[in-house]
């Protein structure tokens, strides 16, 4: 894969910087984890209290891509980015003096804010620079690269929580922001957009961004599927410390490491999809993805339900398959959804994030509401989220495999 004519970096090099913006969200999502049961007693604060700062975490991020992804089309990429990493930034240092559950769910608020203004850029950069079969290229090998993230960080969480406390999480996620703070102002090339002056025209230009974004019927479908895979595997985040620590017993370590594998399954599978990308259409393979995530959540379901209690290794390989699945979903449905625009790609990346933050966000929040102290609800809600994808992209997106 060869940059275009006008990109510094190279291809590599450019997707490494990309990767470690985007790696923000599962280090700030996933490093905690581990920790939860220890911050709700140092808070004195219900377990599933604590468990809500991920969903609020979540519409933190899904206003933050709005903001960020609609005026990066107006003002640019690099310069949005800046400005969200310095929320960020500040957030998470808010956080290492919280004392109360309140305070973490607001500050947690505030730092997803931040990283959603940033991260929203990403895949604007990337369709500003890349189109068609070489975007899904660019977005298989961020994915690739990423994914080190989500299985370092449970793995790392409990490390550090073993030096000290759950706060020195905390100070990693700032000393990480500071170093991508400082990669974005060096090494993010400037996009070539049409910049415009910051005032109340600006509001009739996002307004008229967003309506061509839902304007485009058949991209809508890959995003619906986009949403609802994405919320299946945030239910599981939800759920998996009760899960994997409370009902089966796992210490620290021992769910960073079941956590991890489902990470392994997907960066094998995003290892897939980018070989299968030289010869294969991103909607093709995606079908692929979509049959393993609903087979795996259908078996969940019945075994879930029908038997006292699942045997723990038959549980954590559905599990694998289910979230690892996303490893030939996540770069395909966004490649399939962004052919869809030029023009306004950061707006369209800002509808495809929010919607999947937010929509995600309540997911994870009605999966702790509806909390019985059993593993009958999170599988449950895994399936009726993908179900409802597999439909909407029936509906809306079918003519792509016509063409």
């Amino acid at each position: 894969m060869n940059p275009p004519s006008h990109l510094s970096l190279s291809a590599s090099r450019f997707a490494l910087l990309l990767a470690a913006m985007v790696a923000i969200m599962p280090f700030s999502t996933d490093i905690y984890l581990s920790a939860v049961p220890e911050m709700a007693k140092s808070l004195n604060a219900n377990i599933h209290m604590v468990e809500k700062s991920l969903a609020s975490f979540m519409f933190g991020v899904a206003i933050g891509q709005l903001m960020g992804g609609a005026i990066s089309d107006i003002k640019g990429r690099k310069i949005m980015a800046m400005i969200g990493l310095g929320v960020y930034l500040l957030a998470t240092l808010g956080l290492l003096f919280v004392q109360t559950a309140e305070q973490l769910l607001f500050f947690r608020w505030i730092q997803a804010i931040g990283g959603g203004m940033m991260t929203v850029t990403v895949g604007a950069v990337v369709r500003d620079f890349f189109q068609g079969r070489e975007a899904a290229k660019m977005f298989a090998t961020i994915g690739i690269i990423t994914l080190g993230a989500p299985l370092a960080a449970p793995m790392l969480g409990a490390m550090l929580q073993s030096l000290g406390n759950w706060r020195i999480i905390f100070v990693f996620l700032t000393l990480y922001a500071l170093v991508v703070i400082v990669l974005v102002w060096y090494f993010l090339p400037r996009s070539q957009i049409q910049k415009q002056p910051l005032d109340w025209r600006i509001f009739k230009t996002i307004g008229h961004n967003f309506v061509m974004v839902f304007s485009q019927r058949e991209a809508l479908g890959f995003m619906f599927f986009q949403i609802a895979s994405f919320s299946s595997m945030f239910v599981f985040l939800t759920e998996s410390t009760f899960i994997y620590r409370n009902l089966y017993g796992l210490n620290a370590h021992q769910y960073a490491w079941a956590f991890g594998a489902n990470i392994i399954t997907m960066m094998l599978f995003n290892r897939i999809t980018a070989y299968r990308l030289r010869t294969t259409a991103p909607q093709n393979i995606l079908i692929s993805g979509i049959v393993i995530q609903l087979i795996s959540n259908v078996l969940l379901v019945m075994l879930v339900w029908s038997m006292q209690q699942l045997p723990f290794a038959l549980l954590l390989v559905l599990i694998m398959f289910s979230v690892g699945s996303q490893g030939l979903i996540g770069s395909n449905t966004q490649a399939c959804f962004m052919g869809y625009f030029h023009k306004v790609s950061g707006s369209a990346n800002a509808v495809l994030g929010t919607t999947q933050f937010l929509v995600a966000a309540l997911a994870g929040w009605l999966t702790t509401e509806l909390h019985n102290g059993t593993a009958h609800v999170m599988p449950s809600m895994m399936l009726a989220a993908t179900c409802c994808g597999v439909v909407l992209l029936w509906l809306f997106s079918r003519q792509a495999w016509q063409k």
